[in-house]
């Protein structure tokens, strides 16, 4: 138990068990709903169709999102959204840059608008097929295509994927790319749907990574938080137990880091990890990201993008089997649902069994994903978006300290009851509405439900410990939660021009709510004076053991209700083709009421409310000497109200955090943008951080004043060779405290390593009879953290205890073979976590007993099947 379930997020409300019959309810009505689409909806034409009239093959328009950025990356991106076949000399390309079209248009009318000002055209040489040629017409405007021959009637088949076919380099012409070859590269240049304006990562002025869908794959990724050791200066040293954890970014820990497309992702909508079988990719954007999203860590934010729907049928399903008892079936299906494809569809979904190397422990998870997308018109879509996860697991703390270090026992051994488990229930839906009204504006509508139950039971650390005879006593905890929250997102995106200035721009409002209910309710083991009288395990002999099932009481029965409303701005400047400024902003109101109400302790109801303003500015500046070198700087703050319900030893609410950042660095692109990567610095400081309260236990916080974090940060990611992918990062983090008066002034912040970083690259066979047989290599290092905070005065905190540094390595090995039988590709893995089986811990609750372990050698083989 820690303090964010002891009531410091103020989720309360008795649990009641028909509260957790309407997100079934919900759910069978979402499949019911999707089995009409998929089966009912792709008839639809046939079924109300007159006899007799023939029905004429109408143009399908496609949503493109894609940033001016090197050409040969947006006729990817073009390759990518639309299935067509581009083939262009390499030479030609080089060093030529895109335009930028947002917006619903047919295949042609997009490409011309892309080549608009790059001096090219275009040949067409089949159906879907065109090759790219220089443009001897007007400057500045794209020609009308080249017709070649008769056009065959029936369009290619594209192949979802050719791990052994990158482009090559050798021949006069290239094919840039055709759809769902190699799905994902290592790195893309695209970051808008968190950046929230159609600008390339290149020509951005903030450092931005993205763990792509083909990394995740590559690596079998099946945690969310496994991704991000991808991304310099990201970690998740507390995982609450195995819930939804906190991340740590350029050495600021904090729950409200997390977003999914665009909407909180935080312990307000989820309870438990997440997964990452619905996501295409993860972007996370360093420094604070206040002025677009409001309350936000000044370390960073990270997005999730979830998968889209499908204009061309897609069929997979894949079985991952590991030892540890991992049985994981998954799924991915996608496709048109009427002739016309303006009704399409994705649906992914899994099942998860698993054992784990923790003795005792067991876990299952399943989770659904249903999206429909419908093309309302020719520059008007909607999107909607469900989700279910539901996942029963025991809370795990881990190991205790001992000593100066950890206890030395094994890593195995579980230090409470596995047989109690925290069982969750969690249900998402969103619509986005995308509506342009002409070249120049469009508007965005999105909202997002969120509703989750929980129930936490569990026998686990009550924070004390004999270290003289190895006794750990123990507490049993009982906390049903619910919580909601909505959110509305209205936003005027703009694109034009000012004379010589090029804008884009983004002006938004955002309204939410978030309601956190919960009781807390516990047995902490009975009189700890004498023995016998209270539940206990010995650490090192855990036969020795006592668990005592005395009657429950309830100390916390909170509610917690949220009140949000943000206007936000920005502008993307060009002020000349390598000069770029962006600045913004946003005003945020935040209001919290805090209900407590009556428990076994206090017989009365009381409540407490606090608002809070803030505007939160940001520009930045980036250079371009030459195009595939960068310079950029930037300057952010941030603002955090603290987290819900929070509250002192004397019941009281905190002042939000504020937080100061500075940035700069320089991104680099080499191989024809095939690889990126960038450097940066950066210098933040953030005041009224809130901690574990030292003296009056987990339950309460404490404001430790000011810290300050600084650093270098290296990221680089994509195609070295034909076959050769690579992405690796390296973060030198100095984070301490500055001000403070009960924590030691300059000590190390907790769990934040002084040195961290990750390698991560695989290589294909290009030719011959081994052609498709792979391997991946890889490595994840922190050195030595610090466990608890240091206090001036040592009464006052817990003897300091280190984490000792490690060195993990990984490997894989692949068989991929296109068109094993027609139509379908076989993709078969086996991934090596740990192969060295190190001992090592990824972190602490900032106490000395709580120490979460890592996982031990570990081998999941997959195999999997896909049908286009």
């Amino acid at each position: 138990m820690e303090r964010g379930e002891l009531g410091n997020r103020g989720y309360t409300l008795r649990y009641q068990e028909q509260n957790l019959r309407w997100p079934y309810k919900w759910l069978w009505g979402l499949c019911w709903g999707l089995l009409f689409f998929v089966f009912i909806v792709p008839f639809a034409d046939d079924i109300f169709a007159q006899d007799g009239v023939p029905t004429e093959p109408q143009p399908t328009s496609v949503d493109f999102n894609i940033a001016s950025q090197p050409l040969g990356a947006a006729m990817n991106a073009f390759a990518e959204a639309t299935g067509w076949q581009i083939t262009v000399p390499t030479e030609l390309i080089t060093g030529r840059t895109s335009s930028d079209i947002s917006g619903s248009y047919q295949p042609e009318q997009a490409l011309q608008a892309l080549l608009t000002g790059t001096g090219m055209t275009y040949r067409v040489t089949d159906t879907n097929a065109v090759t790219l040629v220089p443009d001897n017409a007007v400057p500045g405007v794209a020609s009308p295509p080249i017709m070649e021959g008769p056009v065959a009637t029936q369009e290619p088949l594209s192949k979802p994927f050719d791990a052994a076919e990158p482009k090559p380099i050798k021949v006069p012409e290239v094919v840039v790319k055709e759809v769902r070859k190699r799905k994902d590269p290592y790195a893309v240049d695209d970051a808008t749907s968190t950046m929230r304006v159609p600008v390339s990562i290149h020509d951005t002025p903030r450092s931005v990574e993205v763990v792509t869908r083909q990394v995740m794959d590559d690596q079998k990724v099946i945690r969310f938080s496994e991704a991000l050791r991808n991304v310099s200066g990201v970690s998740q040293s507390n995982d609450q137990g195995g819930q939804t954890g906190e991340f740590t970014i350029r050495g600021f820990a904090s729950e409200l880091n997390v977003f999914k497309n665009g909407f909180r992702d935080d312990t307000l909508s989820t309870r438990t990890q997440r997964d990452v079988i619905n996501l295409e990719r993860i972007e996370v954007v360093k420094g604070p990201p206040s002025f677009l999203y409001g309350r936000a860590d000044p370390g960073g934010i990270i997005n999730q993008i979830t998968k889209a729907p499908l204009k061309n049928p897609y069929y997979s399903a894949e079985m991952l089997i590991g030892n540890y008892g991992l049985y994981r079936p998954q799924f991915d299906i996608g496709g048109p649902l009427n002739a016309s494809k303006t009704l399409t569809f994705r649906f992914n979904g899994m099942f998860e069994s698993a054992g784990s190397y923790r003795d005792g422990v067991e876990s299952t998870r399943t989770f659904v994903a249903p999206t429909i997308g419908w093309e309302i018109g020719p520059r008007t879509t909607l999107r909607f978006e469900g989700e279910y996860l539901y996942s029963r697991a025991p809370i795990d703390r881990g190991l205790v300290a001992f000593g100066t270090g950890v206890a030395p026992i094994p890593i195995s051994r579980f230090l409470g009851d596995p047989t109690r488990k925290l069982e969750t229930n969690n249900g998402k839906a969103t619509l986005i509405l995308l509506h342009e009204f002409n070249d120049m504006f469009t508007w965005r509508s999105a909202f997002r439900a969120a509703v989750t139950h929980s129930r936490y039971s569990s026998l686990e650390s009550n924070f004390f410990i004999d270290e003289a005879a190895g006794i750990l006593n123990l507490a049993q905890y009982y906390i049903p939660t619910t919580t909601q929250s909505h959110y509305l997102q209205n936003e005027l995106h703009g694109k034009f021009s000012t004379g010589p200035f090029k804008h884009k721009t983004i002006v938004g409002v955002e309204l939410g709510r978030e309601v956190n209910v919960a009781s807390v309710s516990g047995d902490f083991g009975g009189d700890t004076t004498t023995p016998g009288a209270f539940s206990f395990i010995n650490i090192f002999n855990p036969s020795d053991r006592l668990f005592l099932g005395g009657p429950l009481q309830k100390f916390s029965n909170t509610k917690n209700v949220n009140d949000i409303l943000g206007f936000y701005f920005g502008d993307h400047v060009s002020l000349l083709d390598n000069l770029h400024l962006h600045g913004g902003g946003r005003f945020d109101y935040f209001k919290q009421n805090l209900t407590v109400r009556p428990d076994d302790f206090t017989p009365t109801q009381s409540q407490d409310s606090q608002t809070d303003l803030a505007f939160s500015p940001s520009v930045g500046l980036a250079y371009q000497p030459w195009k595939p070198i960068t310079f950029y700087a930037n300057y952010t703050e941030s603002f955090a109200p603290q987290t819900a319900g929070t509250r002192s030893f004397t019941g009281s609410l905190f002042s939000p955090e504020r937080g100061k950042a500075y940035e700069g660095g320089v991104k680099f692109q080499f191989f024809e943008e095939r690889l990126r990567a960038t450097i940066a610095g950066f210098h933040i400081k953030k005041r009224n951080v809130i901690t574990t309260d030292p003296v009056n236990g987990p339950q309460f916080s404490v404001a430790t004043g000011e810290q300050r974090s600084q650093g270098i940060e290296f990221d680089v990611a994509g195609r070295i060779l034909p076959g050769w992918d690579l992405i690796a990062n390296y973060a030198y983090i100095d984070a301490r405290i500055t001000e403070d008066n009960t924590f030691q002034i300059g000590s190390r912040l907790t769990n934040v390593p002084l040195h961290q970083g990750s390698l991560w690259t695989t290589y294909f066979l290009q030719d011959g009879p081994l052609k498709g047989l792979g391997a991946g290599l890889g490595m994840y290092a922190q050195g030595k953290r610090t466990g608890v905070f240091q206090c001036t005065d040592p009464a006052n905190c817990q003897a300091p205890f280190d984490l000792p540094g490690f060195v993990r390595m990984d490997a894989a090995a692949y068989y991929r073979k296109q068109e094993i039988f027609p139509r379908t590709n076989l993709l078969a893995a086996l991934n090596l976590t740990n192969v060295l089986d190190q001992r090592h811990f990824t972190g602490t609750l900032d106490v000395r007993e709580v120490v979460y372990t890592g996982a031990p050698f570990t081998v999941i083989g997959s195999i999997k099947l896909e049908y286009f």
